[in-house]
């Protein structure tokens, strides 16, 4: 481990000029551009709740740009009347499959049961680990493409830090989005200054900034009420290092490689396209799905109200009409007064081009629409049958091991634990099959002798993960099954039944019952 305080120092008057001048990082409109584009592909429609409380969410105009032969009442209309693809929200939900699927295992060789109520209170808000790092980190860095996980330790009322009951300190988490981050510096790759702002409200209902500038030796926090800012704290830095983790969707080489941008930004086109192509065939199908009366000039006039005189707008006519095919009065009106369009063209449209279009995006996503694709996957496991998103979980799950790794061994840095003993590994295998159908595999291949050792082990480990038994009795059977081979006996089984806690046997039992009571 670097002791990054003893390399890399921070003058405090450098800090103070940043803070009072409100510096920002050279990227910051950069990230906060793509981060609104990519959280507006996310809520797909405007979200009222997100919009009045974060300033990294634009309405769809933000996107859907103005035409120039396009009136402002024409195209407040079709921002009204077009409706987003939520794209990127259905990529989000196939990347959570690596949380919901139970493909996380940690290892706390020290103080287990702290580590346990730490799994269950994880961050600033009391969510569980699970929740924090499926629903907010995961969001913060493929969505938005940028932001931090920052480490801090629980203080008392009078400013000093809580302890367990061993007397060590108690660290908890909290996710910092891109406009957050006002400023950053990384010196040889390590992170050695983060100056954050964020708002919220006191006990009065008063909007208030707080501005938290992190260096390897001390961090300093200020308050700013009507544009007004004041230091409140200064504290020498009991990490040693900055406590923050950058989160980087992808990696972004204009920058170099300093923020990252939204996984899926390269898109924003294609999901823009396959927005208006799906509105223009749904407004084809309003327009020709349905008789269209054919008037002549004098008529509409008369029905809208306009003199003969004065000039009209397609608007003027619809608001007074409704939808008409409008033909000059000297031309001969056409014997069907009620015209109907061929349905063809567009059930065309809406089968094949868009069709393509949509294999075409899941195809640069990196996954496969299975909406086309017959699957005799069975039980809870068809939750996640919309994609087949091996490359897309693969490449999350070794960026979000990595995040969780440098986020578990500082926690246990500052608790003055030996960080080098402490290990997160996902699972970079991911399958469809349900806990019962390797179960089945495993009953088949112990029958009629033909299951390996090798193949034994891993589908015993796959069949317990999906069980959500702990990884140390997971490991017992590995363990178990290297030094004494596949049980071919009764007693053989007794013998490996032993080796697990009979209360977590009990309530793998239980828990069987209810799936087979729900089946």
């Amino acid at each position: 481990m670097i002791d990054s305080s003893k390399l890399y120092s921070v003058p405090k008057d450098v800090v103070e000029d940043i803070v009072m001048k409100e510096s920002r990082h050279p990227y910051y409109s950069v990230v906060l551009d793509r981060a609104k584009i990519m959280n507006s592909w996310f809520q797909a429609e405007y979200d009222e709740y997100t919009a009045i409380s974060s300033t990294v969410f634009s309405d769809k105009s933000y996107i859907i740009a103005q035409s120039t032969i396009e009136s402002n009442d024409e195209y407040k209309e079709r921002l009204s009347r077009m409706k987003l693809f939520p794209l990127e929200q259905k990529f989000f939900s196939a990347q959570q499959r690596i949380y919901d699927e139970n493909n996380v295992n940690r290892s706390y060789p020290q103080n287990k049961d702290f580590w346990m109520y730490k799994e269950s209170n994880f961050d600033d808000a009391g969510c569980s680990i699970t929740e924090f790092y499926r629903d907010k980190v995961l969001f913060v860095k493929e969505v938005l493409g940028f932001g931090a996980v920052v480490t801090d330790l629980m203080m008392d009322g009078e400013g000093n830090p809580v302890t367990d009951t061993d007397g060590n300190v108690v660290p908890y988490n909290f996710v910092v989005r891109p406009h957050e981050i006002w400023n950053f510096e990384v010196k040889q790759g390590i992170l050695t200054l983060l100056v954050t702002r964020q708002m919220y409200y006191d006990i009065h209902n008063i909007k208030k900034h707080k501005w938290t500038a992190y260096t390897p030796e001390y961090i300093c926090v200020y308050t700013e009420e009507n544009g007004i800012k004041k230091k409140t704290l200064e504290i020498p830095n009991p990490f040693g290092e900055v406590p923050a983790t950058l989160l980087k969707g992808q990696t972004d080489a204009n920058s170099s490689f300093i923020v990252g941008k939204p996984r899926r930004y390269s898109l924003k086109g294609m999901y823009l396209a396959a927005s208006e192509l799906f509105y223009d065939l749904k407004k084809g199908s309003e327009l020709f799905g349905h008789p269209i009366p054919v008037l002549t000039d004098s008529i509409v006039r008369s029905l809208a109200g306009v003199a003969d005189d004065d000039q009209y707008d397609s608007r003027t006519i619809k608001e007074g009409v409704g939808m008409a095919i409008i033909i000059p009065d000297e031309q001969q009106i056409p014997n069907n007064m009620l015209y109907q369009a061929d349905m063809q063209g567009l059930q065309h449209l809406r089968d094949v081009i868009f069709g393509d279009l949509m294999s075409l995006i899941f195809l640069m996503a990196q996954v496969r629409d299975k909406s086309i694709v017959k699957s005799n996957v069975s039980g809870s496991s068809k939750r996640f049958d919309n994609v087949d998103e091996q490359g897309l979980l693969a490449s999350t799950a070794m960026d979000m091991e990595m995040v969780e790794m440098q986020v578990l061994k500082r926690m246990a840095k500052v608790r003055d634990e030996d960080p080098m003993d402490y290990n997160v590994t996902y699972s970079k295998h991911y399958d469809l099959s349900s806990a019962a159908e390797i179960f089945s595999d495993i009953t088949e291949g112990m029958q009629y002798h033909v299951l390996p050792l090798p193949l034994l082990k891993k589908l015993t480990g796959e069949y317990m993960r999906k069980r959500s038994m702990p990884q140390e009795d997971i490991q017992s059977v590995m363990d178990h099954f290297d030094e004494f081979g596949i049980p071919r006996t009764s007693g053989d089984l007794k013998n490996l039944i032993d080796i697990l806690p009979q209360e977590e046997l009990q309530r793998q039992a239980e828990l069987g019952i209810d799936l087979n009571s729900e089946q």
